[in-house]
């Protein structure tokens, strides 16, 4: 009998040792297989985001901006336009739908395959499962995105670095060309940017870093700021040669010139900048400056209070192959363009969306000759929808200028062709020691041409 109870006693203590062993053994599991919190994962279905991905450092980007179903997702280098911002619409049970901001079409794989490589691309929000994608926590504060149908991670297809580079789905193995990192946008994108906050820049030079470079420009911050009016902002690049400080000072002509005239014709109406080139000039390789614009855009909305569809670009000679060159690239993050005696000489990549575009050019630039003002002018003239025409221009010698808006052009994207009696100068904003017909009328002609937007 003792001998019984005692084996009883002893099985009764291993019984409940082995319990609190499986216990443990069992929280231990759930501890190792519980996923982590789904914090990087957790969106706000009111904001806009940009999608970096960890592999390239580049965006999930509807290709040329393209409103199409249809349309190829690809990569690009961040901007934050439009076709680069996207909102996640909730389907339901952890699923949502990413729609794009320029087109309000979303994220579809295409022909609702299940294979790996098959393309993602933009369509018309029909809530179908191949619309439909739940995130996936990987670290460091980034996701993947698993499509419903197939299960397949959205990813940069090769783990291409290369802008343009196709974004498929392929079978969900956790590489960094499948990770991305959802940028919510406080600016340029749905957000308030600077507004509401106290001013973070004041007028004077500033120095950024853009492409592992340092990079400086000069701002004009309005007297009486105030940072609940959201204002218009003009960047005025110069020439070769020039500086930002003689764009911002008005050179040897003095304030009234100053940022080509719109520091006097804006009457503290708007945020004027003048960038400096490298080597004074804007050779644009590789999209260097294109790239400086985008990360001064940045810097100055997350600053200051800007109306973010009520950015502009002007400038004279390469300055104005550099607004044209943002004309081709960011046709969706600057509402207009002045070119004053430019040619294609900062490159056009993209070149297919409309954007408002006034050229103006003398008629004996011997420089940058009429006939490259006149093709700049004419790609927009096709890109707005415009009745094609050949503008009058002044006679030789006449010291007049003819200034034709065309008509015909699609609601919200003019262009404007001014000629005049003149060589290749600016007005007296460069120095130059008489205006050969270039006077007043341009810094007026180029703020009525911005103003109209509203």
């Amino acid at each position: 009998m003792n001998t019984y109870a005692t084996a009883s006693r002893r099985r009764r203590r291993w019984s409940r040792f082995a319990a609190a062993v499986a216990a443990t053994l069992a929280i231990g599991m759930l501890v190792a297989v519980k996923p982590a919190p789904a914090d990087a994962a957790t969106v706000d279905t009111n904001a806009w985001y940009v999608l970096v991905n960890r592999g390239s450092g580049k965006a999930l980007d509807v290709s040329d901006a393209s409103t199409g179903d249809g349309a190829r997702v690809h990569q690009w280098t961040r901007h934050d336009a439009a076709n680069q911002q996207w909102q996640f619409v909730d389907s339901g049970g952890g699923f949502y739908r990413l729609k794009a901001r320029h087109s309000g079409k979303v994220l579809d794989v295409a022909g609702a395959s299940t294979a790996d490589g098959a393309a993602i691309q933009q369509w018309a929000d029909h809530n179908g499962a191949n619309q439909q994608f739940r995130l996936a926590d990987s670290d460091a504060g980034h996701v993947r995105l698993i499509g419903r149908s197939s299960g397949k991670a959205v990813e940069v297809q090769g783990a291409s670095t290369a802008d343009g580079a196709n974004v498929v789905q392929y079978t969900d193995w956790g590489g960094a060309n499948q990770q991305w990192q959802l940028v919510e946008l406080s600016s340029g994108g749905g957000g308030d940017g600077g507004c509401g906050s106290a001013p973070a820049l004041t007028s004077g030079t500033h120095t950024i870093q853009s492409g592992g470079q340092s990079r400086s420009f000069i701002l004009r911050v309005p007297d009486g700021y105030d940072n609940s009016h959201p204002y218009r902002l003009i960047f005025a690049f110069h020439w070769r040669g020039g500086t930002a400080g003689d764009v911002a000072s008005g050179g040897t002509s003095g304030s009234a010139w100053s940022y080509y005239g719109q520091q006097e014709q804006s009457n503290n109406s708007a945020i004027l900048v003048a960038p400096q080139g490298l080597g004074n000039g804007w050779a644009n390789s590789g999209g260097a400056d294109v790239a400086f614009v985008d990360d001064m855009i940045r810097t100055i909305e997350s600053g200051l209070c800007v109306d973010t569809t009520q950015r502009f670009a002007t400038g004279f000679s390469w300055g104005g192959g550099m607004s044209y060159a943002l004309a081709c690239a960011r046709a969706n993050d600057f509402r207009a363009v002045a070119v004053i005696a430019g040619a294609q000489i900062s490159g056009c990549s993209g070149g297919n969306q409309p954007i408002a575009y006034f050229g103006i050019h003398g008629i004996n630039d011997s420089v940058l000759n009429i006939a490259q003002g006149r093709s700049l002018r004419d790609k927009f003239v096709a890109n707005n929808g415009c009745t094609p025409q050949n503008p009058r221009e002044p006679a030789p010698g006449s010291l007049t200028h003819i200034t034709t808006a065309y008509s015909g052009c699609r609601a919200g994207y003019p262009v404007q062709w001014a000629a005049f009696d003149g060589g290749h100068i600016p007005g007296p904003v460069d120095g130059s020691p008489n205006e050969s017909g270039v006077a007043t009328w341009t810094k007026g002609e180029i703020w009525r041409f911005f103003a109209q937007f509203q």
